[in-house]
C-alpha cells in the first residue's frame, strides 16, 4: 500500500511540474491569429519562424496574459487560456494540433457564456451582378464578447478575418452600434436614439453620414472620394493619389446643417458656395469658397468667413437689432413701471434683469 503511495505521488510531482510554464517575450515570438476557415486558427513559433520545443508557456500581450501548450509537432494544441490585464480568465480556445475545435468566454466571475460557433445565416452582401445590397445565406462564425457582468457587449458574424456584421450593446442591452461592413453604420444613445448613420451608395460612389441631435437631423454630410475603389467583392479600398499636378480633383464633399423644424440653415455644396437661410427658407447670404466662423473674441461676435486661399474677410452685418419703440430711455421707463419692487423700508441696491431680445443664429463653426 506504502509503495502504491509513493507511485502516486511520484506521478503527482511529475505532472506538477511537466505544467511549469516558461515565460518568454513577445518580442521574440511570431504569434498568428487566423480565422477559422483557414488551415490553423493559432500558430505561435520563434521569431524566425522555427517551431518552439514542445511545453507549456506563457507571455504578456498588451498587459494581457496568455498561457498554452505546445505540442510534440511544434504546434498550439490543448487549451490556449486569455487572461486580462488583472489576471482573470476571460477565454478558453481549444485546439487541435492547432486546429480550434471551440472557443469558451467566461464572465467575470468564471461561468462560461456563449462561444464561437460556424452557422449558416441569413447576412445582406453586395451582389455585383445586381449592384445593389440583398439578404443571402452565408457561412460564416458568430463571436460575441460580454461585460463584466456576464451581458453581450457585442456580436459578430463574419468570414476570413473581416467582421461582416458586428452589433455592439449597452449594459441596459439597448443596442449602442450596427454595423454591416461597407453597407450601413448606424450609433445610437442609451435610450435607444440614433444619433449617427453612414449610408454607403454603391451606385453614385458617396458616402452619406446623417448626425442627429433630440430624434431629429442637425448635419449632413456627403462625400466622394475619386481614390476610393468600389470593389465588386463590395468591399472599398484606397488608391494611391496622383502626383500629377495637371490633375484636376474630381473629389468633393457637401455639408448641410439643419435647423430644429428640419430646414436647410446652411449648405456648403461642392462648387464651394456657402448659402445660409432663414428658417423660412429666405436666403441670407452667399460666400463662394469659404465657411462661416466666429472670430476669436467670442463676445464680439464677429462673423467671418474663409475663402480657399485662407484670406479672411469681415461679412457685412445681415441682422438688425431690436430695437424699443421711442428708443432706449422709453424701455427704461417701461421697465421702470411694470417691475415690482419690494416694500421693505429703505432697502438699497441694483437692480439685474436677464431676458432675451434677439433670436440667436446658430452658425455651425
Amino acid at each position: 500500500m506504502k509503495k502504491i503511495q509513493i507511485i502516486l505521488l511520484l506521478i503527482v510531482i511529475q505532472v506538477c511540474n511537466a505544467q511549469e510554464y516558461k515565460k518568454i517575450n513577445y518580442s521574440t515570438v511570431s504569434y498568428e491569429r487566423n480565422s477559422m476557415f483557414s488551415t490553423n486558427s493559432i500558430v505561435i513559433t520563434n521569431i524566425n519562424k522555427s517551431k518552439l520545443s514542445k511545453g507549456f508557456y506563457e507571455m504578456i500581450i498588451k498587459k494581457n496574459g496568455i498561457k498554452f501548450y505546445i505540442s510534440e509537432k511544434g504546434n498550439v494544441d490543448g487549451v490556449f487560456k486569455e487572461y486580462d490585464s488583472d489576471g482573470l480568465l476571460k477565454c478558453k480556445t481549444v485546439l487541435k494540433e492547432g486546429m480550434l475545435e471551440k472557443v469558451i468566454y467566461l464572465d467575470s466571475v468564471g461561468r462560461t457564456t456563449d462561444s464561437l460557433k460556424i452557422v449558416n445565416k441569413d447576412i445582406e452582401r453586395y451582389d455585383n451582378t445586381l449592384k445593389k445590397w440583398t439578404m443571402k445565406t452565408s457561412l460564416v462564425y458568430s463571436n460575441y464578447s460580454f461585460y463584466e457582468n456576464g451581458t453581450v457587449y457585442m456580436e459578430s458574424y463574419g468570414r476570413n478575418k473581416d467582421d461582416i456584421k458586428a452589433i455592439t450593446y449597452y449594459k441596459n442591452g439597448k443596442i449602442m452600434t450596427d454595423v454591416i461592413n461597407f453597407y450601413y453604420e448606424k450609433d445610437y444613445d442609451s435610450l435607444g436614439g440614433l444619433t449617427r448613420q453612414v449610408d454607403y451608395n454603391w451606385i453614385t460612389k458617396e458616402i452619406q453620414t446623417l448626425y442627429y441631435e433630440n430624434a431629429k437631423l442637425k448635419w449632413k454630410i456627403i462625400v466622394f472620394d475619386e481614390n476610393k475603389i468600389w470593389n465588386a467583392d463590395g468591399k472599398i479600398t484606397r488608391n494611391k493619389k496622383t502626383n500629377n499636378s495637371a490633375h484636376k480633383s474630381k473629389s468633393y464633399k457637401i455639408e448641410t446643417d439643419y435647423y430644429p423644424s428640419g430646414k436647410i440653415l446652411q449648405i456648403n455644396s461642392k462648387d464651394g458656395k456657402l448659402k445660409q437661410y432663414t428658417e423660412h427658407g429666405v436666403l441670407i447670404k452667399e460666400i463662394p469658397g469659404g465657411i462661416i466662423k466666429m472670430a476669436d473674441d467670442m463676445q464680439e461676435k464677429e462673423v467671418n468667413y474663409e475663402n480657399a486661399e485662407n484670406k479672411t474677410y469681415k461679412i457685412e452685418e445681415v441682422d438688425v437689432k431690436s430695437d424699443f419703440p421711442n428708443g432706449i430711455n422709453a424701455f427704461y421707463n417701461f421697465c421702470d413701471k411694470n417691475f415690482v419692487k419690494p416694500s421693505e423700508v429703505e432697502l438699497k441696491g441694483k437692480i439685474h434683469l436677464s431676458f432675451v431680445i434677439e433670436r440667436w443664429l446658430p452658425y455651425k463653426y
